[in-house]
């Protein structure tokens, strides 16, 4: 390959796999609602004209809605639930074999799944529970949690040592699920309304070929900057079957070990309060998350009451353009800002604004102030890359996917407890104030400003002094190894010394 060649190859690496993932779960996410909801109607009335026709089925639109609604619902937790385990066996496993198959299982069972969707579309007779047969091979596979973990963790391993290039790189790949959402968001209307819903399904399936493509003929497996963990006796690093250290990773792909490994890479003891830090990042997913779930639950409910009273069509408007938003200010105003002002500065001011955000469409009233919520809340993204980085460069590079595969699935436990928590108090606001939800979840995100500056605190507290390496005030010969200042008088009481230990004495 060409000089060009290689540098685009090392600049362009995981995103693609992301936007291709996106872009089709936007795509299949309204279409496979929309099936459901004919084939129950079907299965009710046995008449494929009277379910095309919606002023037939005004009496009966209630019934129609509920079924509907009961098989999503399952659809949803079969998806979730089946995720997490996968998703934490692959992590670990991906430490110590390959990053690309885990990239390529959730795309080729994607295709599965899509496959099942198209014959759903093409005979009228099937049940409608066959479509959580494809919402199980999807959760078999990990869905969105192993393309995510497998893609953060290739960037952890190829940006190894590169700093705040790091942060950027993660910034660029968490662009690309806006963009995917973006236009997946757009596409589907047009592929619905034009040409019916095989055509999204078949839309659905092209972006995972892509991807399978893609990750085949473009991308390399990262040279990893440590040897795969070996087995010891200390219990960090297990083998899959206790006195089988020959056996090859591959061949050990569903070992329960792996998701020991996962548990033990957020829990075991680390230096300093490193092992804080990551526990205090890993709750801020959560409620980010959380947050972000909550807010795609009801948004469309919200927007659609008075004296808002948009349509399907002007939401999909706000919705693309919020993305949009959001993926240009992770790409191009990110990097910029990231030369003048440090990137746990912007995370937290990225938290504000979308606090501003949400507390701006709780009391919107109009069509320009919703708009303006998307303006407002564009940098919000900011702080989900910055949370990622930090997160992986607090680990070892051998723990990267098991860091990443925990992450992912706490950020797939949001999807039930966020439905739960805000679907719940929604109606329960609606006759007094329904933008309460959003208040609720703009206090969160005062949670997550809180946890950023506790953490924030910890790595000041840690950093060594600008001037080097000082001999330690105490035993003089070992050398610091952590900012912790005290300070003492001078005999002559003229003034105050500085002065700093190592880790060899207890601090005081």
């Amino acid at each position: 390959m060409s000089t060009w060649g290689q540098r685009v190859r090392t600049f362009v690496t995981v995103e693609p796999v992301i936007f291709f993932y996106m872009t089709s779960t936007f795509i299949v996410t309204p279409a496979y609602q929309q099936l459901v909801i004919a084939k129950v109607c079907y299965e009710l009335f046995q008449d494929s004209y009277i379910c095309s026709s919606p002023a037939h089925l005004k009496d009966e639109e209630e019934l129609i809605e509920g079924r509907s609604s009961y098989i999503l619902l399952i659809y949803t937790c079969v998806t979730s639930l089946l995720s997490i385990l996968p998703a934490m066996l692959l992590g670990s496993w991906s430490d110590r074999s390959s990053r690309k198959a885990v990239m390529l299982l959730p795309c080729l069972m994607s295709l599965v799944s899509g496959g099942v969707l198209i014959a759903m579309s093409l005979l009228e007779d099937i049940s409608v529970y066959w479509s959580l047969v494809a919402a199980g091979v999807t959760g078999l596979s990990g869905g969105y949690v192993s393309v995510f973990l497998s893609s953060f963790s290739y960037l952890a391993d190829v940006t190894a040592g590169l700093g705040s290039n790091r942060t950027l790189r993660m910034a660029a790949a968490e662009s690309m699920i806006y963009v995917g959402g973006m236009v997946g968001f757009l596409l589907v209307g047009f592929l619905i309304q034009e040409f019916g819903l095989m055509s999204a399904f078949v839309a659905y399936c092209s972006c995972h070929v892509l991807s399978v493509l893609y990750i085949l003929v473009w991308l390399r497996d990262p040279e990893r900057s440590v040897p795969p963990p070996p087995s010891g006796e200390d219990g960090d690093r297990l083998p899959c079957e206790a006195g089988d250290t020959d056996t090859e990773p591959s061949s050990n792909l569903l070992c329960l070990s792996d998701v020991k490994r996962s548990f033990k890479a957020m829990f075991r003891r680390r230096p300093g309060q490193q092992r804080q830090k990551l526990h205090l990042l890993i709750v801020c997913t959560f409620i980010n998350n959380l947050v972000a779930v909550g807010e795609q639950a009801i948004s469309l409910l919200y927007l659609k009451y008075e004296p808002r009273e948009f349509t399907t069509e002007l939401y999909g408007v706000f919705k693309s353009a919020q993305m949009l938003l959001l993926g240009f200010t992770l790409l191009g105003i990110f990097p910029l800002l990231m030369r003048v002002v440090g990137e746990m500065t912007l995370a937290k001011v990225s938290v504000l604004f979308r606090t501003a955000g949400l507390v701006l469409m709780a009391f919107s009233t109009n069509t320009w102030m919703v708009f303006l919520v998307a303006v407002v809340s564009a940098p919000a993204g900011i702080t989900q890359a910055v949370i990622r980085s930090l997160s992986s460069t607090i680990v070892e590079p051998d723990e990267q996917g098991a860091m990443f595969s925990f992450s992912a699935s706490v950020e797939t436990t949001c999807i039930m407890f966020a439905a739960v928590m805000f679907n719940g108090l929604f109606p329960l606001t609606l006759p007094t104030f329904p933008g309460m939800p959003f208040i609720v979840m703009a206090g969160f995100t005062l949670i997550i400003f809180i946890l950023m500056q506790w953490n924030h605190g910890i790595i000041m507290y840690q950093r060594p002094p600008k001037w080097g390496c000082i001999p330690c005030a105490v035993c003089m010969h070992g050398w610091v190894t952590s900012w912790r200042p005290h300070f003492e008088r001078r005999a002559d009481k003229s003034r105050w010394n500085q002065i700093r230990y190592c880790n060899s004495e207890p601090a005081f």
